[in-house]
């Protein structure tokens, strides 16, 4: 079975009323997203069918066209179901939302026997998304799946309309996936408002006990560096150096143990080597300044992105494809963004997204400069000797 993308053009309207069940995190601000473009709310729970005063349903009108359901990471949200009404989904979804990524999936089975997955997608996946680019229709009766991610601005988005149901906290779905004891803290603080307490007080308790559930100055943190097409890539664990908790600006430091080439830049990394990554929390970009093990400057990487997420215990973001590198003699070049331009042609991610991208990587271009680059490497080398000593 070969997982492939479908193009924008494969999510035809029809004037089908189609039948969606909705679980999970997402369910309320999904479920008005789905009533207000004419969708049928089917198999609801108690709490759903009182919110929005759902009608009964009896037997076949029970049976979806479409089950959403929250992904075990809560980022996001699987679609299965029949082609025609799963597409209309995606397709709702990308004009909606900004920042939404859409991985859509078909099975295809052939003769061939695959024993390496990484070879199939590397391979074979290339070849097979040109030849389905062929194919004018899905069969609407077809049962797909597609995995929806909700990055930053998707999840602001879904509290607004989740808001104009039910009393909704300001980050309600980005606290909702943290999971744990935020999750249970956010549903207490949510409950009062609902039993009459001021939401302002009700928001500074919440955030106030948030506080120590979150990392500060010295603490380790990892990157979680998510690609469009779902792989997740650890970048490692880093210091954080410096901390602006008003401003939610991030120093970080990193001290790699072994040899290999910086990507993109395509400079030597040595052991000793160290990183400077600056972000600010919903920054459409991350900034990391390379340096050898004796402060000189190697070069500088931008990532641009979906704007950055800061959870407990890690930084989250999906990588847009679309990057720029600083070499030492001032030179500067974008990088990778034809891979941007593919993931909008087969569906990913929608041509707003990539109109932003662009806008963004403009800006960065005009104002990187070198001198600023190389200076981030004054740090207090105490803080990067204690790092390689632990």
């Amino acid at each position: 079975m070969v997982f492939i993308g479908l193009r924008r053009r494969d999510l035809k309207l029809t004037g089908e009323v189609f039948r969606a069940k909705v679980r999970g995190i997402y369910t309320t601000a999904l479920t008005k997203i789905l009533l207000d473009n004419g969708f049928k709310i089917v198999q609801p729970s108690k709490t759903i069918k009182e919110r929005f005063n759902l009608p009964e349903t009896i037997g076949e009108e029970q049976q979806p066209d479409a089950e959403i359901f929250d992904r075990l990471d809560k980022q996001g949200v699987n679609i299965v179901g029949k082609a025609a009404a799963v597409n209309r989904i995606a397709s709702i979804l990308l004009d909606l939302l900004d920042d939404v990524i859409v991985r859509r999936q078909i099975s295809i089975f052939s003769g061939l026997q695959l024993s390496n997955r990484e070879n199939m997608q590397r391979g074979l996946n290339e070849n097979l998304c040109e030849v389905i680019r062929d194919i004018e229709t899905v069969s609407p009766d077809m049962r797909i799946r597609i995995d929806v991610e909700f990055p930053f601005l998707s999840k602001k988005k879904l509290d607004e309309i989740r808001g104009a149901v039910v009393p909704t906290l300001n980050g309600h779905h980005y606290y909702k996936a943290c999971g744990g004891k935020i999750a249970s803290m956010l549903e207490m603080a949510e409950k009062l408002i609902e039993n009459g307490y001021p939401l302002r007080e009700a928001e500074e308790i919440f955030k106030e006990c948030l506080l120590r559930e979150y990392p500060y100055e010295s603490s380790r943190i990892s990157v979680e560096h998510v690609k469009i097409d779902g792989r997740i890539l650890n970048l490692g664990e880093a210091r954080i150096v410096e901390f602006n908790e008003t401003e939610n600006h991030m120093k970080l430091v990193r001290v790699f143990s072994s040899r290999g080439v910086y990507d993109g830049l395509n400079v030597p990394k040595e052991p000793g080597d160290y990183a400077v990554t600056t972000l600010k929390v919903g920054d459409w970009f991350i900034r990391t300044s390379y340096f050898s093990r004796d402060g000189e400057y190697k070069g500088t990487y931008v990532n641009i992105s979906t704007p950055i997420e800061l959870y407990p215990a890690k930084i989250r973001y999906v990588d847009l494809e679309a990057d720029i590198c600083m070499w030492p003699d001032g030179r500067t070049q974008k990088i990778d963004f034809e891979n941007l331009d593919r993931f909008v042609q087969l569906g990913y991610i929608s041509e707003r997204l990539r109109e932003i991208v662009y806008e963004k990587a403009k800006e960065l271009m005009d104002s990187l400069r070198i001198d600023l680059e190389a200076e981030t490497k004054i740090i207090d080398k105490g803080i990067v000797n204690r790092f390689r000593a632990s």
